[in-house]
């Protein structure tokens, strides 16, 4: 006997409109996916550089202990010379060589004592500034290697490092942060943007984001001086050679770095009684909104 009903030869698939209703559900789902992976990725960075600076505070107080008080951080060195905050604090923490920070530092840009004696390794090529045994017994790292993220103005600049041309300035390093984003001049590789420094001066009391502000001979009674960094910041942004929000804006560094839980006139900043340091954060530009400080 025959069956009843007869099956269909025709495989079951699906239609046209079938697939682009699935496709539009998964297009749509990926556009929503898309920005909360890059927020994670965002605060995941964010950690990194709150990590960093947790180290680098760790290391300062080991500095603060031992030398009664913080590096300097002045824009320019005992002979008037360039050689801003960052590259201070890369000294302090490592040495301008990454091989120790020399106790007979005066924080010179020319890497001597003041009498003519050189501190540091001048020229990597140059086995002539190579230092001696006694001079790498004498100094000592306040972070390990591995946590420094250290790289030469070159590395960074290239040839276009303004003020700070000359007399070492391409051999001189930073510490950068975590945010790789600028091209290495030597080896292509992405690298971050240097960590400013800024020494409190706690003989003075004034953070007014309205001026007068500092000048090259006169610090205003400012807590915190804005041109500790300023001619690093000038140099620009490496990867299109535009300007830093921060750059010729005073008044912006005072703002971000004052503490508005503090109602005085003459304002207040955070962490008025040590230093503040500060990341160009995942767009790389200092003075925006995404900048991360020590906090």
């Amino acid at each position: 006997m025959k069956p009843i009903t007869k099956q269909s030869d025709k495989k079951a698939a699906f239609t046209i409109v079938e697939l682009l209703t699935v496709m539009s559900i998964i297009i749509i789902l990926i556009g929503l996916l898309v920005p909360s992976l890059n927020m994670v990725k965002r605060y995941a960075k964010e950690v990194r550089q709150k990590a960093q600076f947790h180290s680098i505070d760790s290391a300062m107080e080991l500095f603060n202990n031992e030398w009664d008080g913080y590096p300097p951080s002045d824009a320019l060195d005992e002979d008037n010379v360039n050689y801003c905050g960052a590259m201070k604090l890369c000294e302090a923490m490592v040495g301008q060589d990454l091989m120790g920070f020399h106790p007979n530092s005066r924080f010179k840009k020319d890497l001597t004592d003041g009498k003519g004696n050189l501190l540091y390794d001048r020229d990597p090529t140059s086995s002539a500034d190579d230092p001696d045994e006694y001079n790498l017994r004498a100094r000592k790292s306040y972070l390990q290697l591995e946590n420094v993220n250290a790289y030469r103005l070159w590395h960074l600049y290239g040839g276009n490092i303004g003020a700070f041309s000359g007399n070492n300035g391409p051999y001189l390093f930073v510490l950068c942060d975590v945010y790789n984003r600028v091209k290495n001049q030597d080896t292509g590789k992405k690298i971050g943007m240097p960590i400013l420094y800024y020494k409190a001066d706690t003989s003075n009391t004034v953070h007014d984001p309205n001026g007068p502000f500092p000048t090259a001979s006169d610090d205003k009674g400012y807590i915190y001086n804005y041109l500790d960094n300023d001619e690093l910041v000038k140099l620009k942004k490496p990867w299109d050679g535009s300007d830093h929000p921060l750059e010729n804006e005073p008044e912006r560094f005072y703002e971000i770095t004052r503490d508005d839980r503090i109602d005085v006139d003459t304002g207040r900043p955070y962490r008025a009684d040590s230093y503040i340091l500060i990341s160009a954060g995942f767009d790389g530009e200092y003075g925006t909104s995404d900048d991360v400080f020590n906090f």
